[in-house]
């Protein structure tokens, strides 16, 4: 049982620091360029509006299975909590961050 408990959470891990390398990359290739910005949009920088095409659609592919590997990374720990209370916090607190996208 103690190894299979070590085995799931080493496995967890990999997933989660995969799905944050995923989101990383891809946040990284969004975020660059001139902070300045015309127009009413703030949001839309100088630097943003110049971002070519294949970075938005590969920072996207990335994206993806970001939240798949970082979401069955959340979720297998939760089997590694004890107390029956604290898992079911756990599990809806999960469910909650995924549905606002936090």
């Amino acid at each position: 049982m103690k190894n299979l408990n070590h085995q799931k959470l080493i496995t967890s891990l990999l997933f989660g620091i995969t799905g944050c390398l995923c989101y990383g990359c891809g946040d990284w290739l969004m975020m660059y360029g001139d902070p300045t910005y015309k127009g009413k949009h703030f949001w839309l920088t100088n630097g943003t509006a110049n971002i070519p095409h294949w970075r938005y659609s590969l920072s996207m592919f990335l994206a993806f299975p970001g939240i798949i590997f970082y979401g069955i990374a959340l979720f297998s720990i939760e089997d590694l909590i004890i107390k029956e209370k604290a898992k079911k916090i756990y599990h809806y607190l999960n469910i909650i961050a995924f549905q606002k996208g936090i």
